[in-house]
């Protein structure tokens, strides 16, 4: 009796964890950092993102497994990545469209690191900067780009969604 008594207990917390991590979903996130360098006079960014959302990118967008950061990674996802970034993440100075290109990647545990520039940048010249980034939004409704600036002293950060993809920086 109490053995039965036992495992009535045992299946019981059994379907009980198993109800408690059914309703668990995933978190969709990127992180973006731009800084100014007065040195080089350039936006220098970085935008980290989870791999396995690029891989699903990648299948679903371009019909390739991607293998993003592994010995199989497919000899066309970064120019596919390149022509995604290019429709999806936008800089504009003073409303004009800011041309950069992405230097490299390193992967980061689960999240890979793009290193990315945007050449002939003058402080003096700009009043505003606007980032636009949807990267991600169209696959994942609930997918959130964070954008933190440092440009000169000021620092501003911008939580970007499906609904509101862009974020704008004053200059003083």
């Amino acid at each position: 009796m109490r053995s039965r008594y036992f495992r009535c207990i045992i299946v019981g917390c059994f379907f009980l964890c198993l109800i408690s991590w059914s309703g668990a979903h995933k978190f969709y996130l990127s992180v973006t950092q731009l800084n100014y360098s007065e040195k080089e006079h350039s936006l220098q960014m970085t935008s980290r993102l989870f791999i396995d959302d690029l891989n699903s990118l990648m299948l679903k967008r371009y019909n390739i497994d991607a293998h993003f950061e592994t010995k199989d990674q497919h000899p066309m996802a970064m120019q596919y990545l390149e022509l995604y970034f290019q429709k999806k993440f936008k800089l504009f100075i003073n409303g004009k469209s800011l041309e950069y290109r992405i230097l490299g990647q390193k992967r980061d545990t689960d999240v890979v690191v793009f290193f990315i520039e945007a050449t002939g940048v003058y402080l003096t010249d700009v009043q505003e900067l606007e980032v636009y980034n949807a990267l991600l939004t169209d696959l994942f409704d609930e997918q959130q780009n964070v954008v933190h600036l440092k440009i000169n002293n000021q620092k501003k950060s911008f939580l970007l969604m499906k609904d509101k993809p862009s974020g704008l920086l004053k200059l003083d």
